[in-house]
């Protein structure tokens, strides 16, 4: 008489639901883990934009016996004039470059020709090359350069504009840095909030809202990159209130403190 063979066991329903459930947990605890690590990449290829636009800078003003150029063309830190923009990119950076890889409500096309200075029916600003009208972009970064102290009356750390490479100290200067912005908001933890910024042009007259680069959530900014007027860049972690410190009323202590139609810096 043959052999038999048993044909192979299946999976109950009560096995399958077991994997299933075992999956699904290991995935619960590996996808924080790949966010974190994708952040961190993000992270740091954010560092090397502020660092090419750091020393695009310093070489702006080595052609310019020391000179900085003024980055104003509005009067917000992030708002970059056209002019400045056609010099970076004349060094090799592309628009990309001026905005970081973790912002995710940056639309480079809407940030980077917004028609400030001309009817949207008219031709748009940027050639693909070059900028050929005069006006400004708001650039995914901050620059501490000429800026408009005017702007914010109430600075709660005087933010001083680097106006030349041979200024004291280069190397405790900061002039690139990450947006790291806060509106005040009574639901917030802290009273601010740092994932959604309302206040300006941006969401009044094109419905798009900045926002804090890099987030643990919109009540918690991650840090940021800065870039330093000896050309070093370093990653300066949120770790409230060591750094930035408390305003004395429960609040983080901004940079330069904003005002009802702008918001807080922190860098």
């Amino acid at each position: 008489m043959k052999n038999i063979t048993a044909p192979p066991k299946a999976f109950t329903l009560i096995e399958l639901l077991v994997v299933i459930a075992i999956i699904a947990v290991l995935m619960g605890i590996l996808m924080p883990a790949l966010s974190r690590v994708k952040e961190q990449a993000r992270q740091k290829s954010c560092g090397t934009r502020v660092r090419q636009q750091t020393l695009g800078l310093i070489m702006y003003a080595d052609d310019f016996n020391g000179k900085m150029p003024e980055a104003k063309g509005g009067s917000w830190f992030q708002d970059v004039g056209h002019s400045l923009a056609n010099y970076l990119l004349a060094t090799g950076m592309t628009p990309e470059m001026f905005y970081c890889p973790s912002n995710q409500t940056q639309n480079i096309k809407e940030y980077w020709d917004l028609l400030w200075t001309h009817s949207p029916s008219d031709p748009e600003s940027f050639d693909g090359k070059r900028f050929v009208r005069s006006g400004y972009s708001v650039a995914g970064y901050g620059f501490i350069l000429d800026i408009d102290i005017n702007q914010y009356p109430t600075d709660a750390i005087k933010p001083e504009g680097i106006k030349s490479n041979r200024m004291k100290m280069p190397s405790a200067r900061p002039m690139v840095v990450d947006l790291i912005m806060s509106q005040d908001s009574e639901d917030a933890k802290l009273g601010v909030e740092f994932g959604r910024i309302t206040k300006g042009g941006l969401w009044i007259n094109h419905d798009i809202w900045d926002t804090t680069s890099h987030l643990v959530n919109d009540e918690l900014p991650a840090g940021g990159n800065i870039g330093f007027l000896d050309g070093h860049i370093e990653w300066k972690k949120w770790n409230y209130p060591e750094y930035p410190p408390d305003d004395g009323d429960g609040k983080p202590l901004p940079r330069a403190e904003g005002s009802s139609s702008s918001p807080d810096f922190y860098w």
